[in-house]
C-alpha cells in the first residue's frame, strides 16, 4: 500500500511544485514524463526535465526521511538532482547571483560568501 501512495504523492507534488514555477506540463503528463519516460509534444524540454529532476529529488528526500539528521551536503545533493540536467555548473552549488520572487515582499536570503563541503 505504501508505494501507490509514495508515486501518487510523487507526481502529484513534482505537478504542483512545477506548475507554481509557470510550467506548462499538466498533472497527466508529468505522470507519463515520469512513469514511462516519454516527452510531449509542444512542451518545453526545461519543463520535462525539471520533472524528472523533481522526481529525482523527491525519491532522494523520501530516503533521507528515514535519517536522524539531513546534512548540508544532504541539501545540495537534492539540488543538484533538481538541476543537473538543466545548468550542470550551479547544481548543487550556491547561487552566485541576487534573486527576486515575483509577486511577493519576500526577500530571499543574501548569497552565500564560502560553501561547506
Amino acid at each position: 500500500m505504501l508505494k501507490p501512495l509514495k508515486e501518487y504523492y510523487r507526481i502529484g507534488f513534482t505537478y504542483s511544485s512545477n506548475a507554481i514555477e509557470g510550467h506548462t506540463l499538466t498533472e497527466t503528463e508529468t505522470k507519463v514524463v515520469l512513469e514511462d519516460g516519454l516527452t510531449i509534444a509542444g512542451k518545453p524540454l526545461r519543463d520535462h526535465y525539471e520533472a524528472s529532476g523533481h522526481s529525482e529529488a523527491y525519491d532522494l528526500i523520501y530516503s533521507l526521511s528515514r535519517k536522524k539528521t539531513i546534512t548540508e551536503k544532504d541539501i545540495l545533493n537534492i539540488h543538484k538532482l533538481f538541476y543537473y540536467r538543466i545548468d550542470q555548473e550551479s547544481a548543487g552549488q550556491y547561487r552566485k547571483i541576487p534573486v527576486v520572487i515575483t509577486g511577493t515582499t519576500y526577500v530571499p536570503p543574501h548569497l552565500r560568501k564560502f560553501q561547506f563541503l
